[in-house]
């Protein structure tokens, strides 16, 4: 399984790194030794809105061979959104398996046309924003609409990471990442749509 982390000037670094840590254990683990993962941008580097810099794997590489994307949020996803360039790029990744975003990165899987039709959460501060791109915004820390997966604002990060580690390798397995990161999440609500269409995409690729 490839997955690609999509990173902009301007990222909300915890939404990265918190959904990041408990998939990376997925592999350190060894529950599947194929997970495999590229940061990706349209340039070498990415910065934070404090200046802290992260050097990226590929260069707008042709999402469509990945499994999963994943667009963390940040103050630069305001700007971001309108961008023709990075939008299109963007939209190589329509047809994977699983496209997930934490806080305002679904404002960018929104303009790319992948919330059409869909339900799907932001930032508090953002659920008017998001309405122009989906059928509904809900507020909720976590939607998963057929496997397009939108989380709330910047901490959820950390509960994304375990939902989809649950959805990939089960929640035995999940919990032992869980233990060994020492993190007691409190009960949060968590909207699943199942589509009344047959629908299942295939999973996973290796």
């Amino acid at each position: 399984m490839k997955i690609a982390y999509i990173l902009f000037d301007g990222i909300t670094l915890l939404d990265f790194i918190g959904f990041y840590d408990p998939i990376k254990n997925i592999k350190t683990k060894g529950f599947m030794e194929n997970l495999n993962w590229h940061l990706c941008a349209t340039k070498k580097s990415i910065m934070d809105s404090f200046g802290l810099e992260i050097i990226v794997d590929k260069i707008k590489p042709d999402l469509s061979v990945y499994d999963m994307i994943v667009v963390p949020g940040g103050y630069g996803t305001r700007e971001l959104q309108h961008n023709i360039e990075f939008i299109e790029w963007l939209r190589t990744g329509e047809n994977v398996d699983y496209i997930v975003s934490i806080c305002t990165g679904s404002l960018l899987i929104g303009s790319a046309g992948f919330l059409k039709n869909k339900t799907a959460t932001t930032n508090f501060n953002e659920y008017k924003s998001l309405e122009k791109y989906c059928e509904k915004v809900a507020q909720a820390r976590i939607v998963d609409d057929n496997n397009t997966i939108t989380a709330g604002a910047v901490a959820s990060s950390l509960d994304l990471g375990l939902y989809v580690s649950k959805k990939l390798i089960g929640k035995e397995k999940t919990e032992e990442i869980r233990i060994g990161m020492d993190y007691h999440p409190e009960k949060f609500e968590i909207i699943t749509i199942i589509s009344t269409v047959s629908y299942e995409k295939p999973f996973p690729r290796s």
